[in-house]
């Protein structure tokens, strides 16, 4: 069951899930749209990137815009995350799904798409996005762009673990 504006508001209020800093504007009839921060993780050119390690950081350069547009170049790809930090109890699952408005620009936003059950509850942390620009042409994106929705689920049932309890979880805290 999918949560309505109703309920994921009733949700924040009761600090059953957490959205900070939560904007009241970003609330849909069934979603809160989630802002872009000014921190973009580029991957450096023609460096190998091996898909069994994790995160090689050494193949890896973050961007602070410091506010200020990213030009993000066509067939690039990035990490890029929200401002906002959530998180979600035992109970509740989440997606996340880029905004129409944005994917018109030839920007896909990927975000791994399911927020697990128990993610982030012991500390929110943002959502963290894979940005690819399939249009012909640059593209500026501005920090504090509504770029994704977050779409809430209640479970039949709460689940047994949450992802923060599991111990081999990869991204616990990742900023």
């Amino acid at each position: 069951m999918i949560l309505s504006d109703r309920d994921i508001l009733k949700a924040v209020e009761e600090d059953q899930i957490k959205i900070i800093p939560f904007e009241k504007k970003n609330l849909n009839p069934c979603s809160v749209d989630l802002t872009l921060s000014s921190q973009f993780t580029l991957f450096e050119k023609g460096k190998v990137i091996d898909s069994r390690i994790p995160i090689q950081k050494e193949k890896m350069k973050v961007v602070d815009t410091d506010g200020k547009a990213f030009e993000i170049q066509p067939r690039q790809f990035l990490l890029a995350k929200t401002i906002e930090k959530i998180a979600i109890p035992n109970n509740i699952a989440a997606t996340l799904q880029g905004r129409s408005s944005i994917a018109r620009l030839g920007i896909v936003v990927l975000a791994a798409g399911l927020v697990n059950p128990g993610s982030g509850f012991s500390k929110p942390v943002p959502m963290v996005l894979e940005v690819f620009c399939q249009n012909t042409s640059p593209v500026k994106l501005y920090p504090g762009t509504r770029i994704v929705q977050i779409i809430f689920h209640k479970l039949t049932s709460k689940a047994q673990r949450g992802y923060d309890e599991i111990e081999d979880s990869r991204f616990i805290g990742q900023e």
